[in-house]
């Protein structure tokens, strides 16, 4: 029986595969969000509370930074080895990256609808539901309660949307200029108006009379591609610039502990006190591109960090990396709504609240495993039986 149980929940990976130092950038980072939509449930520490807050919403920039990255490494490559981007390129791109994300976020958009309607708030039948199935509900809005997690999800699949469109539209030019390094130059022309657009369109949104509070500009899409193309930035220097990455390393290290040390005190002492309300220039523009530089340095630096032997930690820190998207997804909107409504009301003592949070945290991972194995992986599998 117990073996049987351990079966379930146990995940096979090469550690030698991996590059660690993103499982432990991935790994680590879910676990203090896990922490910061937890906190509710602990509540004895508010100036650590406060602090990983802090850390969350740089998080989101990190992760959105290693995923540009990640998926600019792929596109660069197969357009380098084709040398060309047809509809063909974008449609196997779309396939790779949609059966990755698509699947689970469906499922848990479901199940979420589930259990509002069980509490009597029926969302299927309502325009805002369609929103959410096209990714399209923080377009104009900033996000509400139902599946609030998702906003990051529609940054990113706007952006696997209008990328490859770019580049489309770019190898067009290639091809009437004859160019012999158009493939390098469309990238990077593509990478510079994906950080120009969103900046005017913030910028506009500072001069308009009153501009949306920076709480709510900072989780809607159009606002936010600049981050991921971080990301796409970092992996075209890393491709066509193979050695100055790990040449500056250390420089970078460094760097990023001087971004995240300007970035906690902005955060610190202008956002922080009033989210709702801030409305500084900085704060609309250039601190979003303070925020997307120190993920990248970190990126830089991390990118370079290899596992030394297969201790028990590196495994769990990768176990929990591999099912890091299925953790971020499910963790909020599902395992905590249940903790919420089984455990009404609220634990009172320090006890009942240690227990509640370990309860949520030791769920929240079980689940992931479980979703991660037996649907998310299997899914994402799919995409190879539909390329073209």
């Amino acid at each position: 029986m117990l073996s049987k149980i351990k079966q379930l929940f146990t995940i096979e990976t090469d550690l030698s595969s991996r590059v660690y130092g993103f499982d432990i950038m991935r790994g680590v980072g879910i676990l203090i969000v896990l922490y910061a939509h937890g906190r509710s449930k602990m509540p004895f520490f508010p100036a650590f509370n406060d602090f990983i807050s802090v850390i969350g919403f740089w998080l989101m920039d990190l992760f959105f930074v290693l995923s540009g990255f990640l998926i600019g490494m792929i596109l660069i490559k197969f357009y380098e080895k084709e040398q060309t981007f047809n509809w063909k390129t974008a449609y196997n791109f779309w396939i790779r990256r949609w059966f990755r994300t698509l699947p689970n976020y469906y499922l848990v958009l479901f199940i979420t609808a589930i259990l509002w309607a069980i509490d009597g708030k029926v969302m299927f039948f309502k325009l805002k539901f369609l929103a959410y199935m096209l990714f399209s509900h923080t377009v104009a809005l900033p996000p509400n309660y139902f599946l609030m997690e998702s906003w990051t999800l529609c940054i990113e699949e706007w952006f696997y949307l209008l990328f490859p469109l770019l580049l489309l539209a770019g190898h067009q030019w290639i091809q009437r200029s004859g160019s012999k390094q158009g493939i390098k130059y469309n990238i990077l022309v593509a990478i510079i108006l994906f950080f120009t657009v969103p900046m005017a369109l913030r910028i506009g949104v500072y001069a308009a009379q009153p501009p949306l509070a920076w709480i709510d500009m900072s989780r809607m899409t159009f606002f936010r591609l600049d981050t991921i193309a971080v990301g796409i930035l970092m992996a075209w220097i890393n491709f066509y610039y193979k050695d100055i990455l790990k040449q500056y390393r250390r420089t970078a290290g460094w760097l990023f502990l001087l971004l995240m040390a300007v970035y906690l005190a902005f955060f610190y002492i202008v956002l922080l006190p009033d989210l709702q309300r801030q409305t500084s220039f900085f704060s609309f523009t250039f601190f979003y591109l303070l925020s997307g530089l120190a993920s990248l340095c970190l990126t830089v630096y991390m990118k370079e960090v290899k596992l030394e032997k297969p201790t028990f930690f590196a495994r769990f820190i990768t176990v929990i990396s591999l099912i890091s998207y299925s953790l971020y997804i499910f963790h909020r909107s599902v395992v905590m709504h249940l903790v919420d409504k089984f455990f009404n009301p609220a634990p009172v003592s320090v006890i009942e609240n240690v227990a509640l949070f370990t309860l949520y945290v030791i769920a929240s991972i079980l689940l992931s495993i479980v979703v991660y194995k037996y649907y998310e992986h299997p899914m994402t599998e799919l995409r190879e039986k539909l390329k073209k």
